[in-house]
């Protein structure tokens, strides 16, 4: 059965539906295309000839201390986005105004 991959099976795939937010998608397209070295055990990659051995590569405390900037960046571009999304709900134009009372 052909796959369209030249000849190699299919390693993972992703889908998205209608139901997902936009900005988990845009998250996850822009990690997709990230060319930076992803930090992986000998053996979770299946080709070897895909894989660039790191000589001095990040280890221990610099892993960590990076994926605890990518969370920081993560949770403040989460909150940006919630607050932009609350700001376009409440905008003035959405509010009714309630008439004075008289006296």
């Amino acid at each position: 059965m052909p796959t369209g991959l030249g000849g190699h099976e299919r390693i993972w795939h992703a889908y998205f539906d209608d139901r997902m937010p936009p900005h988990l998608i845009a998250a996850f397209t822009r990690a997709l295309a990230l060319d930076e070295p992803v930090q992986r055990r000998h053996y979770d990659v299946p080709h070897s000839h895909l894989v660039t051995q790191l000589q001095n590569g990040p280890q221990g405390e610099q892993l960590a201390a990076a994926h605890e900037v990518r969370l920081k960046t993560v949770r403040a571009t989460a909150r940006k986005t919630r607050r932009t999304a609350l700001a376009a709900q409440t905008t003035p134009s959405t509010m009714t105004a309630v008439p004075a009372r008289s006296r």
